[in-house]
């Protein structure tokens, strides 16, 4: 819904703009504000179609039970103008978390065509591949953040984002239904990827191979698995718990996660727990860098499957989706790569 949003799109964000004006001026559609950052941080803003569409619809001729005869996605490009995407730090104002403003990039310079080389190495490769259900991708873009910070090296954040219908804000139980040029799928998953790289980068040992990280005979592992990743997104400890983790708890429970599992006694069960939290809000790494080293470790990784090995690799940030065929090389690759990056080897889990 930000005009930022619309670097390097095939619609620019006046059209987009004025389309959704219209529509709901025709009261043809509602819309339903979301909560302040997409995916990342909450609930992006959604459009419901009104009756009137609907009928105004099928006086054209076109019914929902036959969207797939009226649209097909449009052909994924081999290369995209923009396959980077510098943001400024995001600004915490209250509980709502606001992102960083876009920063203009130099393709110019050596490091930034590199890693846009690198981005478009991609798009070149699945351009060709045949991902079902269709729409599901059209290009990769990476996003690095804190580009304000004084000595930014392009080594916060990084990560590669599906653009468009993306798969990677599907669930996990429907991407298990994909196909990758007519083969099945597995999910190849990191094991606790941030805490592993927390602990390898401050000399402790730590092996989620060996133990559930997130075992608890009290705290449920969803509960207590949401606190780490919230916390380690952050750059303190939260007082409260943040919205969407109270949505995503009501809807699956019916229970209230403040009432159920107040957060300071979820905090110190899971301190116990991961000694290495406990300095969390001083300590010199941050969950840039935690993102920046995972998306060096998964970028690699499926950039050398694509381009030595022609397997097709879709990131959906800690772990890869691979035909099935191909679970046991993407494995080996991922361990190499990660260990290269981070300096110990991960435990996998495939789903």
């Amino acid at each position: 819904m930000m005009a930022s949003s619309f670097t390097g799109e095939r619609i620019g964000y006046r059209v987009f703009k004025r389309l959704v004006e219209g529509s709901v001026f025709a009261k043809l559609v509602s819309v339903l504000t979301g909560t302040g950052g997409g995916n990342e941080i909450g609930m992006a803003t959604r459009f419901k179609a009104k009756a009137s569409l609907i009928s105004l619809a099928r006086e054209c001729g076109v019914e929902l039970e036959k969207l797939n005869t009226h649209f097909r996605p449009i052909p994924r490009p081999e290369r995209i103008a923009y396959p980077l995407l510098l943001r400024a730090s995001s600004r915490q104002l209250g509980w709502k978390k606001e992102q960083g403003r876009n920063i203009p990039i130099d393709y110019g310079r050596p490091e930034a065509a590199g890693l846009a080389e690198q981005v478009n190495d991609l798009n070149s490769f699945f351009a060709d591949i045949q991902i079902e259900p269709a729409g599901h991708h059209f290009a990769f873009h990476r996003i690095f953040n804190e580009g304000d910070f004084r000595g930014f090296a392009w080594n916060k954040g990084g990560r590669l984002y599906s653009m468009g219908d993306s798969y990677q804000q599907r669930k996990q139980e429907e991407r298990s239904f994909m196909k990758l040029d007519g083969e099945p799928v597995v999910e190849i998953d990191i094991r606790a990827s941030h805490l592993t790289i927390l602990h390898a980068k401050l000399g402790q040992e730590f092996d989620p191979s060996s133990i559930d990280p997130y075992f608890h005979p009290v705290i449920p592992r969803e509960v207590l698995k949401g606190w780490v990743a919230m916390t380690l997104g952050h750059d303190r400890f939260h007082r409260a718990w943040t919205k969407d983790k109270k949505a995503d708890y009501h809807n699956k429970t019916g229970g209230d996660l403040g009432r159920d599992f107040p957060i300071k006694k979820v905090r110190k069960e899971a301190l116990q727990l991961h000694p290495v939290l406990s300095e969390w809000p001083t300590c010199d790494i941050r969950w840039g860098d935690l993102q920046f080293i995972e998306s060096c470790a998964v970028i690699d990784t499926v950039h050398l499957l694509a381009l030595e090995n022609s397997v097709p690799a879709l990131p959906v940030h800690d772990s890869i989706i691979v035909p099935a065929s191909k679970q046991e090389l993407a494995c080996s690759v991922l361990k190499a790569n990660f260990k290269k990056h981070v300096g110990v080897e991960p435990a996998l889990a495939t789903k």
